[in-house]
């Protein structure tokens, strides 16, 4: 009895039990599929993994897909909400993910838990049983699936518009333990403000360990949209080096406390504006397998003064990101990036560190390339020639900036600064 009723009160939540007439075959199937998604996801633990995404465009489904850029984040399941923090960052970020990364290319959420939730549990999907399948040399059921845009909960933002759209599709689960191991999701309906023709996305997904015990999370996704102009985006996924953490309110990436003397308590340093930073690059960066989102640090190399006081000492570590890269073969392989600097520490002292980058300039920076330099000012978008204020840009011949690289930033004034 302790089995089954869990099991009728699934086919009851599915609007497909009735006491007196016997359970069909689909409706038994559709019962353990359910038990065992919401048993899945009871006992998800807060989990975190590196996501990994290639973007890609193209103008037209006659042409090849370029890639547009490479991200890579921290996704967490946090008491059931997806949550993003970029690499190293102390906390996650609150702010939706669309407008954490760069607006040049698609970007999607859900694939780590709220896709397959909303299809298995949300009780606003309709499920029909297809048959028995092999995938990846495993027996699965395959299901179809609909959810209407009337109470979709699949957002997608297309900046300056929003919207929620419908979807149809397959999912595959083990037939014996009833494990999810695919769901491929077609967009077909789309509210008439949306500048989109369709799109799809896949995701498959497999038993990862983590510490004594395994669970179900997703592998990698694939994401395309064709938008009302005809250009078509492609997002590559990847998720790895998945983890448990705890925390109540804060989660955070520090590393665990050993027993070392108790340290001085921190104090929050501002630096003044227009301070010149003299700072030399900790490891060699590629830019042709970096990705936005990746953490650089760098030590301060020289005093860094200003009204005869030490504001940055030698040896003071500074943390930044980058921000974009482009790497083409034209007219000679070359690398550009975008690097924004965001905090220092040095002893009990920690702060924002926000400052552009003042030598070498981008002029400097050229002049190992000056027999092609006209070509790529023509070629070269103007975002990496002019660069923001508080982003800096590097220039590499090949693809490798080297360890020791010296650069002088010079800080801007934050909110509240000096």
């Amino acid at each position: 009895m302790r089995v089954l009723l869990p099991l009728l009160l699934a086919c009851a939540c599915a609007g497909q039990y009735s006491p007196t007439q016997p359970l069909s075959d689909e409706t038994l199937r559709l019962a353990r599929l359910r038990l065992a998604a919401s048993s899945l996801f009871d006992k998800l633990p807060n989990i975190t993994c590196t996501l990994t995404t290639e973007r890609s465009r193209r103008e037209s489904t006659r042409r090849k897909f370029e890639i547009i850029d490479n991200l890579r984040l921290e996704v967490g399941l946090i008491d059931g909400k997806e949550l993003y923090a970029w690499p190293g960052s102390k906390r996650f970020d609150d702010r939706d993910l669309v407008d954490m990364v760069s607006r040049e290319g698609t970007i999607g959420s859900g694939d780590f838990a709220i896709h397959a939730k909303s299809i298995l549990l949300s009780g606003r999907t309709e499920l029909k049983f297809v048959g028995e399948e092999t995938l990846d040399g495993r027996r699965a059921d395959r299901w179809r699936f609909h959810y209407p845009m009337a109470t979709s909960q699949y957002m997608v933002r297309m900046p300056p518009l929003e919207g929620m759209v419908g979807y149809s599709g397959s999912l595959w689960a083990d037939s014996t333990n009833r494990d999810l191991l695919r769901i491929e999701m077609e967009i077909n309906e789309i509210p008439s403000h949306l500048p989109l023709k369709a799109g799809s996305k896949n995701i498959t997904y497999e038993r990862v360990r983590i510490g004594e015990t395994t669970f179900l999370l997703p592998k990698d996704s694939d994401l395309t949209l064709v938008h009302g102009n005809g250009t078509e985006s492609r997002n590559r996924t990847s998720f790895a080096s998945c983890r448990q953490f705890t925390g109540e309110s804060t989660v955070t990436f520090d590393d665990p406390p050993t027993d070392a003397a108790p340290k001085a308590p921190t104090v929050v340093w501002t630096l003044p504006e227009e301070l010149a930073v003299h700072m030399k690059s900790t490891s060699d960066v590629d830019f042709t397998k970096a990705a936005v989102g990746d953490q650089l640090r760098f030590t301060v190399s020289k005093n860094a003064t200003s009204a005869g006081q030490i504001w940055l000492p030698s040896g003071a570590l500074v943390e930044g990101r980058i921000a974009s890269i482009l790497c083409t073969d034209s007219p000679v392989f070359h690398c550009f990036a975008l690097i924004r600097l965001e905090a220092f520490s040095f002893d009990n002292k920690e702060g924002v560190m926000r400052a552009g980058l003042e030598s070498p300039s981008v002029d400097q920076q050229l002049t190992m390339v000056a027999t092609i330099r006209r070509s790529l000012l023509m070629l070269t978008p103007s975002i990496y020639l002019a660069p923001a204020p508080g982003l800096g840009m590097v220039f590499t011949r090949g693809g490798r900036w080297p360890k020791s690289a010296a650069t002088v930033w010079r800080t801007l004034k934050e909110p509240g600064g000096k």
